[in-house]
């Protein structure tokens, strides 16, 4: 597959609703064969987490607030996850 290819297959995968995107992955999920549910569940948490925590800059109660999830539930799943928080900058 050309590289042109891949970027217009990329760009049509971006104009797709997330619910359609998400049916293509899970598409691709069930016929992997070194994947299992827990895995592609705890990858998917995983990134949808931290890509959260890019958006609101680490700040979990912003987070929180936001996607509708306890704080406390938010820092269990990140340490279920091995998601390290970012330390405070100093001044």
């Amino acid at each position: 597959m050309t590289a042109k290819k891949i970027t217009e297959l990329a760009e049509q995968f971006e104009t797709l609703t997330i619910k359609n995107q998400m049916k293509i992955l899970a598409g691709r999920a069930v016929n992997s064969r070194y994947l299992f549910y827990k895995e592609i569940i705890e990858e998917f948490e995983r990134t949808l987490l931290q890509a959260l925590l890019e958006k609101y800059d680490h700040n979990v109660l912003k987070m929180s607030a936001s996607v509708k999830l306890h704080r406390n539930t938010i820092a269990k799943k990140m340490r279920k996850l091995k998601i390290k928080e970012r330390k405070a900058k100093a001044k």
